[in-house]
């Protein structure tokens, strides 16, 4: 009996002590702060909330709690604030590059700025300790402003992206890494492409969401908060930590299993891993989203009490057909630009005319809308369309002949010759961009077009009267002053890490077609080339820039990287696009020509890179 007692007793206890032990798991902090990134998170913690845009914190990129100097900026808004302020930041790290070497040479210098330095080092400073440093000074703007109005911006969506990250099986403070992106401004784009939000680049966003010419639902905070939760759980479930899987959000999961496999979790990652993308940015990205997380979620204590937005009552409703905007707007008695803003998916050719909005799409309009009387659930039939406006260009595939493109896009092959001035072969060549005859337009005949060769550089596109006047806009004037870009006055904080240390991975290379998206009527954008020319015996393609066209889009639909244009044609980072500049377009590769086949000067394999398409673009 005694024994049986015992026996008892030591189950009970054992089943306690699971029981503390599964709840201990349980409420294990899914962001540990490790010891050795305590002075990194202490580091952005002051940038978010103690150092504005008008000042940069001097510091090692290494050991962060190593800050040489802040300097003053000046306002954004100042004339040629960017040219003085990359100036004032480039003299304060020559500054202290400068003492650096001094004290490398001579560790016990005795000037002020020496022994100033030496101080900061403690312990290591010594001669090695010194030359090291030397090149590892770095400047980061501050970013207490920015992110107290994105906290304000915040308030209109946090609640609404916990829910969503929640019922994804994460965690709901997630929903704080919009801070570290973009400031939850929803028109953020940085250098890379990457758009919203949630700072999705096109081929990563293309998994999870639409991203195309008519819609990009990178730009819609909460289609991409459901995306972001997809990717981050699907982080997880790769790398096993939550450190690991935000470390990939920024530096790709392929990459941080690398890491893994080399040196194990993350803390010996941090301090060990040296491969040739994991730079500042990577490195730092988990320790910025703790500091975020932790600013954001006491802001009162670094911002005093500010009123956040709160979020905006609408209603919505699913189009059963292809529907004109300027339909929907007089339908709902709504301005397209409560409709633009309410519906930051829709790109411009939607509100220009030139595409419906597409079948299927979830159009949110204010809640006064279903007050007012107007029904949400009945649109009427007439309004619908059982198809997508074609597009006024097709680029050609593998595969492809004359014959069968006109057959897809149902025009005549003497018509699509005609406005193409395809020789008496009808010879295409791959990812040249066709165009397309419309009903109303009269196509006159032109030079015949032909490949490339040293005797023949200069390939003349046709000539296709139209009575669309549209583009009829005067010359040489920046687009900029005629057309909304979606683009952030300034960039964002995710761009101001170190811009010259990142260098993203190759994305995956992908076939032309899945790439391009060859839906009859609908291509990635209407990209031409105006002609072809031979530059040191290789084709290059001219293109005569249009509105909402940047590099980026040039880059993806070539296959080649947005930096390579750039240098193709002398192009500074940041330099804007005007609408109808010559744009010259690297080949991507050369292949031969047969006849009626995908041939020629811009055949080749297609592959999509993290493009620097707010490098120039056409900007508001």
């Amino acid at each position: 009996m005694h024994h049986k007692r015992v026996t008892i007793w030591i189950l009970i206890v054992s089943a306690l002590f699971s029981l503390l032990l599964s709840s201990g798991h349980a409420a294990e902090e899914p962001f540990p702060q490790y010891d050795i990134i305590s002075p990194n998170v202490s580091f952005w913690i002051n940038v978010y909330s103690q150092y504005p845009t008008t000042q940069a914190v001097v510091h090692d990129s290494v050991h962060l709690d190593i800050v040489y100097e802040v300097i003053d900026l000046k306002p954004a808004e100042h004339p040629g604030a960017r040219k003085i302020n990359r100036k004032r930041m480039k003299q304060a790290n020559k500054r202290v590059e400068q003492v650096l070497k001094r004290l490398a040479a001579n560790p016990l210098a005795k000037d002020a700025d020496c022994r100033r330095v030496a101080a900061l080092f403690g312990s290591r400073a010594d001669a090695r300790a010194f030359g090291r440093a030397r090149h590892r000074v770095r400047c980061q703007i501050g970013q207490r402003d920015r992110f107290r109005a994105g906290l304000v911006r915040s308030g209109a969506y946090i609640d609404q992206m916990r829910a969503i990250l929640k019922s994804h099986g994460v965690p709901e403070d997630l929903a704080y890494l919009p801070h570290v992106e973009s400031s939850f401004n929803t028109n953020a784009y940085s250098k890379f492409g990457a758009a919203g939000m949630w700072q999705f680049t096109r081929s990563t966003g293309k998994r999870f969401m639409t991203v195309d010419y008519v819609l990009d639902e990178r730009r819609d905070p909460i289609v991409a908060a459901r995306a972001a939760a997809r990717l981050l759980k699907e982080n997880h479930d790769k790398l096993g930590s939550w450190p690991l899987a935000i470390t990939a959000y920024n530096h790709g999961a392929a990459g941080m299993q690398r890491a893994k496999a080399a040196h194990g979790d993350y803390p010996d990652i941090f301090t060990s891993y040296k491969g040739r993308t994991f730079k500042f940015a990577s490195r730092n990205f988990y320790s910025e989203f703790l500091a975020a997380r932790l600013v954001a979620s006491d802001y009162q204590r670094y911002f005093g009490d500010h009123a956040l937005n709160t979020p905006i009552r609408s209603w919505s409703v699913s189009l059963d057909g292809f529907a004109a905007l300027a339909d929907l707007c007089r339908h709902f008695k709504v301005s397209p630009k409560v409709v633009r803003a309410m519906n930051p998916a829709l790109r411009p050719p939607v509100f220009s005319g030139q595409k419906y909005v597409p079948k299927g799409y979830v159009l949110n309009l204010p809640a006064h809308v279903e007050s007012g009387g107007v029904s949400l659930a009945k649109i009427p039939s007439e309004m619908l369309k059982t198809a997508q406006k074609p597009s006024r260009f097709y680029t050609v595939q593998r595969g492809d002949t004359a014959g069968k493109i006109a057959r897809m896009h149902h025009v005549k092959l003497d018509d699509l010759i005609l406005a193409n001035n395809l020789d008496r072969r009808a010879t295409v060549y791959a990812r040249h961009t066709l165009r397309i005859p419309q009903s109303g337009e009269s196509v006159r005949i032109g030079k015949i077009a032909q490949p490339p060769t040293p005797g023949n550089s200069v390939v003349r596109v046709a000539a296709v009267d139209s009575a669309d006047t549209s583009s009829a806009i005067p010359e040489n004037i920046p687009v900029e002053s005629l057309v909304a870009r979606y683009r952030r006055p300034g960039p964002s904080p995710a761009d101001l890490l170190a811009m010259a240390d990142i260098e993203p991975e190759e994305a995956p290379k992908d076939s032309v077609g899945h790439v391009l998206g060859t839906t009859i009527g609908i291509v990635t954008a209407d990209v031409g080339l105006a002609r072809i020319i031979q530059i040191k015996q290789q084709p290059v393609g001219i293109i005569q820039v249009e509105v909402e066209e940047t590099l980026g889009h040039y880059a993806e639909w070539a296959g080649v990287r947005a930096s390579q244009i750039r240098r193709l044609n002398n192009l500074s980072f940041g330099q804007p696009l005007h609408l109808h500049q010559k744009v010259k377009i690297p080949n991507s590769s050369d292949t031969g020509s047969s006849r009626g086949t995908v041939t020629g000067p811009c055949a080749g394999k297609n592959s999509i890179s993290r493009c620097g398409c707010s490098g120039a673009t056409i900007q508001e």
